[in-house]
């Protein structure tokens, strides 16, 4: 089998780990997120068009309304996403039915009246549909702030969770290393969704909390092996050799495991439609930054944090780590 050095190279992990994190927080401070129409409020039309159109059709169709200058209607703030494409007698895929996101003002107002009926109108006329095909639905803005309050404190809730699931079933020790490696995966993942400018919406954040989890798998199987090789191991055996063998026993479990995943996740990016591109990429990158943080992060962070030396056996047979003075 082979023996990786994953203890003695850990330093370098930790490097590139600090360049990651600093890279991400300033992406986040520079350009932010891309929040979606959930978070920061709009409408949303659902239509089938009569006939089979493409997403630049109806992008030149936004930009040829004209509004005044409290909202813009430029292509670049417009959300287009193809539904369900139908295929042709021929095998050639025809696209009719659309869910287009814009931004807003406020619901029943006479101005987003106007600005509806302008935009259903040059839809009509550009591109006909029928009444019954149609439906639109609002978001305001108070929405989208409850939204992002309620996915912060999801995400705080998994990792108070995952540190008193950890905390029992280990120790206080292996949980915080969890949560360290955790708390470096979501920031990391949200640096990639700003760096690649992707859309911010409810499936986005659906994958960060799935990524928590996991991530927190992969963790647990490395900590576990630990534990099981404390128990069986000689008195006075190096802590940091104990972690070092249990990362490379479990090392072909786990890349099997993010493998598998990764193949149905690249399934998704490629064919699953637009509707879901946001939330298929941040869970591939997810899964693959979890894996990494999972071998050369979690328990890595423990020995060192703790300066863990050597694994004793106590006197009733259990289990205890030796830390220096």
């Amino acid at each position: 089998m082979s023996k990786f050095e994953f203890v003695k190279n850990r330093y370098v992990s930790y490097i590139l780990s600090a360049i990651m994190i600093v890279a991400s927080f300033v992406l986040l401070l520079s350009r932010g997120l891309n929040y979606g129409i959930d978070f920061k409020g709009g409408n949303i039309i659902h239509v089938t068009f009569d006939k089979e159109t493409n997403e630049s059709e109806i992008r030149d169709i936004f930009n040829k309304i004209t509004t005044d200058n409290k909202i813009q209607l430029t292509s670049d703030r417009i959300i287009i996403q193809n539904v369900a494409p139908s295929r042709g007698s021929v095998g050639v895929i025809k696209d009719r039915e659309f869910i287009i996101q814009y931004p807003a003002t406020a619901k029943d107002s006479l101005e987003a009246n106007k600005i509806n009926e302008k935009i259903l109108s040059e839809l009509a006329k550009n591109l006909p549909f029928a009444n019954d095909s149609l439906e639109i639905s609002y978001i305001g803005p108070t929405i989208g702030d409850e939204l992002k309050e309620k996915g912060f404190i999801a995400a705080l809730f998994s990792c108070i969770g995952i540190l008193l699931y950890l905390g029992w079933r280990f120790d206080f020790h292996s949980s915080l290393g969890v949560i360290i490696a955790v708390v470096h995966d979501l920031i990391v993942s949200l640096g990639f969704i700003s760096l690649c400018n992707i859309e911010f919406d409810t499936t986005v954040l659906v994958a960060l909390l799935t990524l928590l989890g996991s991530s927190v798998n992969d963790s647990i199987v490395i900590f576990d092996r630990i534990r099981e090789n404390s128990r069986i191991s000689k008195n006075g055996t190096a802590y940091a050799d104990i972690v070092n063998s249990s990362i490379n026993q479990s090392l072909g479990r786990t890349l099997n495991t993010t493998i598998t995943t990764l193949l149905a996740l690249l399934a998704l990016v490629f064919f699953g439609g637009r509707s879901i591109y946001g939330f298929s990429i941040a869970l591939t990158f997810g899964s693959i930054i979890g894996t990494y943080s999972s071998i050369c992060i979690a328990a890595t962070c423990v020995l060192d944090l703790f300066n863990k030396q050597k694994a004793t056996k106590s006197q009733d047979g259990g289990f205890a780590v030796a830390t220096s003075n």
